[in-house]
């Protein structure tokens, strides 16, 4: 996953990218959480999948973390 890379995947392709992340089990077992609320995320409530730090981060629906990913992304295009 690159940095700086918007793409849109369909519902029913996301399993098939969380696997080709390598993460699609820990989202299964619940141990993956939004990066910015820490609700635990499942596959039905991802809303964004982003590279952060060399990590694969996610972002839940709550419109508020939505928001705040991106601001995120709108300061780092300011910094780069």
């Amino acid at each position: 996953m690159r940095d700086n890379q918007l793409k849109a995947v369909h519902p029913s392709d996301l399993k098939s990218l969380l696997k080709s992340l390598g993460i699609y089990n820990s989202v299964c077992d619940n141990k993956e959480t939004c990066f910015f609320c820490h609700n635990v995320i499942a596959e039905d409530t991802i809303s964004a999948v982003f590279p952060f730090e060399n990590s694969v981060c996610f972002c839940c629906g709550n419109p508020s973390c939505c928001n705040t990913l991106i601001d995120l992304e709108s300061e780092e295009d300011d910094c780069g």
